[in-house]
């Protein structure tokens, strides 16, 4: 599916949320699809909370340690689960020094994945991804899987479906690669979803009225074909669903894959240029989408 070795583990980043834990359950069943190590982490954080000159009790540091090794066995006994249920799996914990973003950013560089929880302990809002997954989209070498919901919570039932944004472009070949490597693991049919906008095709001072907009979706439904051309002779078995549509890229992506199992999008579309570390769809869609959202970043960045 990608270049990285067959046993780089699923690394998973766990703070004691319930989102966190969702994390887990998820990232098990990955694991056990690629056929690969699930490695569960926790970072202690810094030092003191308070600064370097803040001198705290010892208690503090025990107290700190004893917390994480305590999360790290209850998701221990999460994946578990998933083990009892689809055989064995491997599983290592470790216990990560520093603050979260910088350890797991770290992680990735060996990892076949990284999968968070939406938002941790910390959070200001529930409606929000939290500073961990939002740097991670950003920075991680691997690609990075944010989870929304609860430890045992099941994606897809009844719709056994990976959803992946396609814009025509080379950023969303690594997600098209990602996305028919994943169903082909799950079984699942593939639907792939194409939008444009007129603002995609005329400048302000267009007469947009002088368009074809007939002719113009001809064109975009043929920039879907070529994208996808090569990869369905690759997996026939994968039933492939093609969607072209006029709108708001992040918006019809997060509705038509409310009840996917996994929605893949790439970390950059044709609207993004050189410097940027997110595009705005995944950048929406990392704070709204409500199935799993595997970002996935091309080779160059």
């Amino acid at each position: 599916m990608d270049a990285r070795g067959a046993k780089d583990p699923v690394v998973v980043g766990i703070d004691g949320s319930v989102t966190s834990f969702a994390a887990v359950s998820w990232a098990a069943r990955a694991a056990r699809l690629h056929d690969c190590p699930l490695e569960i982490v926790s970072a202690l954080g810094t030092p003191t909370p308070y600064g370097d000159e803040i001198r705290l009790p010892a208690s503090y540091f025990s107290d700190r340690d004893r917390a994480a090794r305590a999360n790290l066995r209850e998701a221990n006994a999460v994946a578990r689960t998933i083990e009892t249920a689809a055989g064995g799996l491997d599983i290592t914990t470790e216990i990560l020094e520093g603050p979260a973003r910088p350890a797991l950013i770290e992680a990735s560089r060996s990892a076949r994945m990284v999968v968070v929880g939406s938002r941790g302990l910390g959070r200001i809002t529930a409606a929000l991804a939290g500073s961990v997954a939002v740097a991670l989209a950003a920075h991680a070498h691997s690609p990075v899987v944010v989870i929304r919901g609860h430890a045992g919570q099941t994606y897809g039932a009844g719709h056994r479906c990976v959803v992946v944004g396609v814009d025509g472009t080379e950023n969303s070949t690594p997600a098209l690669a990602t996305a028919f490597g994943e169903a082909s693991l799950r079984g699942a049919g593939l639907i792939a979803i194409h939008t444009w906008s007129p603002f995609d095709l005329s400048t302000a001072f267009d007469d947009q009225l002088d368009l074809q907009w007939d002719e113009v979706e001809v064109a975009e439904r043929a920039v879907l074909a070529e994208s996808l051309a090569g990869w369905e002779d690759r997996y026939p078995e994968i039933a492939v669903t093609r969607i072209v549509l006029r709108g708001n890229a992040a918006e019809e992506l997060r509705k038509r894959a409310a009840d996917a199992e996994l929605l893949v999008v790439g970390s950059h579309g044709r609207g993004g240029f050189a410097g940027m570390l997110i595009g705005s769809t995944s950048t929406v869609l990392l704070h709204t989408a409500d199935c799993p959202l595997m970002m996935v970043r091309s080779s160059g960045e």
